[in-house]
């Protein structure tokens, strides 16, 4: 450090002032000793002037330590807003930090279970990756931290909507079950979607291998997906109901959301040609059986065009009278009937007919079945499975529109996908 030019000057009088100095360890004369003191008073003075903070740049004026002014803490915004209500259970909760950051996010519902959630780059931002209970109340605890380490806590709480309804979904297959090539994926809601385009953008449909398929609305609680083709045999489907959450319209909303899963069995193909009387049984394209059969007389005809097998059952009541028939005349019936394989859901199946074993092959008597010898008919039973495919082809009875078992595959593929509410 370069000393002020006051210091420089001041350093000869110090030096002539030595022998002086020596000499002080005698008794001085008065005047002398004056001007020593005054000599050691002006230099101390140019020294003192020499290092004070007029000579100094940048010190001039200071009177002590700088002090620094405390930083705000942060400031932590949450939503949906403290009590609030009425909240979707598809919103996001967020949280946002100005001045600091987030250190921690806790939601909780009303079983104690935590909400997922993700952080935003720097930990400014949070929101909530979990669908959210219906008719819940939510809490939420959060801490921030400003740059100095100062923290800031901050809770909330909200309550979700009450819905009009919830929402649910019965599905046809059975989980875990196996099929035949010829089945729909059949969903029927508990309450009517009016929202369809939403609901149906959660119905997700996978196989193993992939096959082109497509959704159809038959009314405003059921709705199909087949593919274009009947299905391969070994194709392995998945089916995610994604519904949680979702808002179906008229205030209904999506309760819990399914998965299911079915493997395509064999391809069972049956032909009942009502002409020849005769039903052909067909297995991965090779003929394994030809029955003589029944099937429905001309007052009552068998439903023409492509049916898939919907149930099975050993034993079945058959009552015309649900069929619009009065028991007591003299076509009702009110019969114990065995092997039955359910074909339509209008009544009609294929099951054994010990009563018209005369007619098998030869003549159509029945109200609309399909009829076998008990024989015939348990063979049939044990080789059928779920939506195997069962065509009849000579009647002049046509498929209507509306009856599960027949409504799938007597339709255009056009005209099937046109259905979809996303088409």
């Amino acid at each position: 450090m370069r000393m002020p030019d006051t210091l420089s000057g001041a350093r000869p009088a110090l030096e002539r002032l030595k022998p002086a100095l020596e000499r002080l360890k005698r008794p001085l004369p008065l005047t002398i000793a004056l001007l020593v003191a005054a000599s050691i008073g002006l230099g101390a003075a140019t020294l003192a002037g020499a290092f004070s903070d007029q000579g100094v740049p940048g010190l001039a004026g200071r009177r002590g330590p700088a002090t620094t002014a405390p930083l705000p803490a942060v400031s932590l915004k949450l939503s949906p807003g403290d009590k609030a209500s009425g909240v979707r259970p598809d919103a996001h909760a967020r949280v946002t930090a100005s001045g600091g950051s987030i250190r921690s996010v806790r939601l909780t519902g009303p079983d104690g279970k935590v909400v997922a959630g993700q952080f935003a780059k720097g930990h400014r931002g949070w929101t909530s990756s979990g669908l959210l209970s219906l008719s819940s109340r939510y809490r939420m605890s959060v801490v921030g931290v400003n740059p100095s380490g100062v923290v800031t806590r901050k809770t909330s709480s909200f309550t979700t909507l009450e819905p009009a309804a919830v929402l649910s979904a019965s599905v046809m297959p059975l989980d875990g079950e196996t099929v035949g090539v010829g089945m729909p994926i059949a969903i029927f809601f508990n309450q009517p979607v009016a929202n369809r385009a939403a609901v149906e953008r959660k119905l997700e449909v996978t196989s193993t291998p992939k096959v082109v398929g497509g959704w159809r609305w038959f009314n405003d609680k059921e709705v199909h997906y087949r593919p274009k083709a009947y299905w391969p045999s070994g194709t392995r489907v998945r089916l995610h109901v994604g519904i949680a959450g979702i808002d179906a319209g008229n205030g209904v909303w999506g309760g819990r959301s399914r998965d299911i899963g079915f493997t395509i069995g064999r391809r069972h193909i049956s032909v009942v040609n009502v002409n020849s009387h005769q039903m052909k049984v067909t297995s991965n394209g090779k003929t394994v059986k030809t029955f003589p059969m029944s099937a429905g007389r001309p007052k009552y005809p068998t439903t023409n065009g492509i049916h898939f097998t919907l149930e099975k059952a050993k034993t079945v009541t058959m009552d015309s009278a649900t069929v619009g028939i009065p028991r007591d005349s003299p076509d009702g019936y009110f019969e114990t009937v065995h092997w039955n394989v359910r074909i339509s859901n209008t009544g009609e199946f294929v099951h054994a007919a010990p009563w018209s074993v005369g007619s098998q092959g030869s003549a159509n008597v029945s109200h609309g079945c399909v009829n076998l010898s008990v024989a015939n008919a348990t063979w049939f039973y044990n080789f059928s499975q779920r939506g195997d495919i069962v065509q009849v082809v000579g009647s002049p009875k046509k498929p209507n529109d509306w009856a599960l078992g027949v409504v799938d595959w007597n339709m255009p593929w056009s005209q099937w996908i046109s259905g979809s509410a996303l088409h």
